[in-house]
């Protein structure tokens, strides 16, 4: 692997670091504002939450984190994302009411470790699928 390309990853490693940051923060807060201020069940509130950050997220993403430059890429981009994220939401919700509901975990304990492990679960999916240059370049370049 050239250190050019070495680079580039790190690059996108740090910006997704970043624009997760971001999206998580959105989850947290809301998580913690349904929860602590409207008293709505906490698994619901998750669900909620990664939802709203949903859009956060794939707006970084496809601009700065993996910088597509193709243009009208965004009906087949966010279709592959949205499929990506329903899974990833199902996974976080599972895993938020097992360590929340069945093991009694306090729910912000819940949150940080079902984020963490849907974080890394979701780069892997999005890097080499969702929004893989490589995904793109051979699909039109047969057009």
């Amino acid at each position: 692997m050239s250190p050019n390309i070495k680079t580039k990853q790190k690059g996108v490693l740090l910006r997704y670091l970043v624009s997760g940051a971001t999206a998580a923060a959105a989850h947290f807060g809301l998580l913690i504002a349904l929860i602590e201020f409207l008293t709505i069940n906490p698994t619901l509130a998750s669900a909620l939450g990664f939802t709203a950050a949903v859009f956060i997220n794939y707006s970084l993403q496809y601009y700065w984190t993996f910088a597509i430059e193709s243009q009208g890429m965004h009906q087949v981009i966010f279709t592959s994302y949205l499929l990506v994220t329903f899974f990833t939401l199902s996974l976080n919700t599972a895993l938020f009411w097992t360590m929340n509901e069945l093991m009694g975990f306090q729910y912000f304990y819940s949150q940080v470790f079902a984020t963490g492990f849907v974080l890394i679960v979701n780069f892997l999916v999005n890097n080499k699928y969702t929004f893989s240059q490589n995904r793109f370049d051979c699909r039109y370049d047969s057009l």
